[in-house]
């Protein structure tokens, strides 16, 4: 897929994302994007010609901004143990953004059901991407089992994820809870995790 984007891709993949993000992926239709982008359906075929490919730009694009958005926060810290808290952070301010509907890339794998899809393969790899960034921190941290502590670390986020999305109170509270369990566990008992 090319880097370089015009003004009206830019248009169409704004508000697919904005869509799709809010409403899922096979709930929105091609004729809302062209609607709401307000471009011609030729000026969105030209730049993306069926709907699985928008949808798979998308998500090349959403993994790009949310590791460079997650990246940048983890530079503000000096110690593996507070980057690693920056991305628990990260989290937090995303929950209590006005944009925040979720993850798109578990309602991606929910939608689409052929493993061999590229949205599936997108979506796995930017959540093997973040585990792998955790994995290397808690290793700094000193934990005995990065990648297994990791991978639970996934799945404490992304079930926060999805009851932040299913419920509206509470969600800075659950973050920073789970976080003081992880530091917990990872400062005072690094041979369990």
């Amino acid at each position: 897929m090319s880097t370089r984007k015009t003004s009206k891709q830019e248009d169409i993949l704004d508000t697919a994302t904005s869509l799709f993000s809010e409403f899922g992926y096979h709930a929105v239709g091609i004729d809302r994007i062209i609607a709401e982008s307000t471009v011609a359906k030729m000026t969105l075929y030209k730049h993306f010609p069926s709907k699985d490919f928008l949808i798979e730009s998308v998500l090349v694009r959403r993994d790009e901004q949310l590791r460079e958005s997650i990246i940048n926060n983890l530079n503000q810290e000096i110690t593996p143990l507070l980057k690693l808290k920056s991305i628990f952070d990260w989290y937090s301010i995303w929950f209590q953004s006005e944009d925040f509907h979720g993850c798109m890339f578990i309602k991606a794998t929910e939608e689409f059901s052929d493993v061999t899809s590229n949205i599936r393969r997108f979506s796995q790899d930017h959540k093997i991407w973040i585990t792998d960034l955790m994995s290397s921190l808690l290793l700094e941290v000193g934990v005995k089992n990065p990648d297994a502590m990791a991978a639970h670390l996934i799945v404490i986020l992304d079930g926060l994820t999805v009851q932040a999305n299913m419920f509206t109170s509470d969600r800075v509270e659950q973050i920073n809870y789970a976080w003081r369990y992880v530091e917990f566990v990872a400062v005072n008992a690094p041979s369990l995790s």
